[in-house]
């Protein structure tokens, strides 16, 4: 059995090192059958990736992902994450029309070819010798891959149990969040259906996916699905229930970054027109953030300062509660944040956050109440985020000193080269009777400098 684990180790590093062997469809399948196995799986998935990365052509990539997504298939689904993980190394950039004009152009090559076969012979000889990509062979081939990698997706997302696929589901809405923008428009609209019916019940989905199946679904509507001119408010409503979920510390640590890459697709790339909407979800990212550790509380802090400066009207929650006249009651947990009323309550959480430990939450509180503009790329929210997870995994809090007063007897600045002097407390003087005269008993008795009255 060790022989056999290090023999499969031996041969993905052998595929790292070189995926161009001429036998190289022996070695990827070798080192693909055993993705799955908890010993080796791993490292014969990081050699997989290593393959999808670093293939510059496109030709071992594309029959290694045919491949894994027919393992994938064989074994009806039941899988580790970290094999369908793998599918996110590609660096797929091709559309599929794009790819679909390159087909065209390739065809139609091929026919000049056949009329000259000596001309074609030496074009392929001069393109071995010049060893550059050929963009033509490279757009067949990345939409070769997206095709199969994408019908993988489709059929985890239409699997009749989803339940049994609580672990690989997650992956599979992230990588279609990574290439939704590059489908063309008729999976699209599939693609859209698959996507509302699982956002039927997004509570009881895990966090991770309920958040991966919303920004694909953005991610689709901006990209090619611009055409079908579709509300995004189906997304938007349960991204409303989902900011609340993030306030434990192990969904912090994991799904804040998703959860901004959200909150920006729906509020920052485009724009909304519902002012309740905006100043309900405002009043929402407010209350989870005085909830959440410091690496989230910051970058939510930072995003509500760029909604603040994007929608001045939910500047209106930065007011006084009883200057505002309002009707009806705050109701943070419906269902749809129009319906919330967000209006009759104010930003309250700021002023509490204001006098926080952690001072970055205190300083970036305060400059959302007083609408201060945002310096970016420095208070970027992921860039706040890493800084911030940073900062907590050194256990270290950072902290602005106040104004001091100095003391008065303190050195002043510049006074270092200045020789020190001791203070002495001058001694009053009295006046005596016996001023006039050359010699007097108070004289005699003590120093001139300490003249006083000598009692009789």
């Amino acid at each position: 059995r060790q022989v056999a684990i290090v023999s499969i180790m031996s041969m993905a590093e052998l595929l790292k090192s070189a995926f161009h062997f001429n036998f190289r469809s022996n070695l990827l399948t070798a080192v693909i059958r055993p993705m799955n196995h908890p010993l080796v799986g791993d490292h014969c998935c990081s050699a997989i990736a290593y393959v999808f990365a670093k293939d510059v052509q496109g030709e071992v990539a594309l029959e290694a992902s045919r491949q894994v997504s027919k393992m994938i298939q064989n074994r009806n689904f039941k899988i580790r994450p970290a094999v369908l993980k793998t599918f996110l190394s590609l660096p797929l950039r091709v559309h599929v029309d794009e790819a679909q004009a390159a087909k065209l152009a390739s065809k139609a090559n091929a026919k000049k070819r056949k009329k000259d076969k000596e001309l074609a012979s030496i074009e392929a000889d001069m393109k071995e010798g010049e060893a550059t990509v050929d963009k033509i062979l490279l757009a067949r081939n990345q939409s070769d891959m997206l095709q199969a990698v994408t019908l993988t997706y489709f059929r985890i997302l239409k699997s009749d149990n989803l339940q049994a696929m609580e672990d690989v589901l997650p992956v599979a809405l992230a990588g279609l969040a990574k290439f939704a923008h590059l489908i063309n428009i008729d999976t699209v609209k599939d693609l859209l259906a698959v996507l509302k019916d699982l956002l039927k019940n997004v509570d009881l989905l895990p966090l991770d996916a309920a958040l991966n199946c919303i920004l694909t679904a953005f991610q689709t509507l901006q990209g090619p699905g611009q055409e079908l001119k579709i509300d995004q408010k189906e997304y938007v409503v349960p991204l409303y229930s989902q900011i609340a979920r993030i306030t434990t510390k192990e969904n912090s640590l994991k799904h804040t970054e998703i959860l901004l890459k959200c909150l920006s697709a729906a509020f920052l790339k485009q724009k909304e027109f519902s002012n309740v909407r905006v100043a309900a979800f405002v009043k929402q990212i407010l209350s989870a953030a005085i909830h959440s550790p410091s690496y989230t509380a910051v970058p939510l802090l930072a995003f509500v300062r760029q909604m603040m400066q994007r929608y001045p009207s939910a500047q209106q929650l930065l007011e006084n509660e009883n200057d505002v006249i309002t009707s009806g009651e705050y109701t943070p947990d419906v269902i749809d944040p129009e319906q919330s009323n967000p209006f009759a309550t104010s930003g309250w959480e700021l002023s509490t956050l204001r006098f926080h430990i952690h001072g970055e939450i205190a300083s970036q509180a305060k400059a959302a109440a007083t609408s201060k503009m945002l310096q970016l790329p420095l208070e970027n929210p992921d860039r706040m985020r890493s800084q911030a997870l940073e900062d907590a995994g050194m256990l270290y809090i950072p902290f602005h000193l106040s104004s001091v007063k100095r003391h008065p007897l303190a050195e002043k600045a510049g006074d270092g080269n200045k020789k020190k002097r001791a203070r002495f407390i001058k001694p009053r003087e009295y006046k005596s009777k016996f001023e006039d005269e050359d010699t007097t008993m108070s004289e005699l008795v003590v120093p001139h400098r300490f003249k006083h009255k000598i009692p009789n």
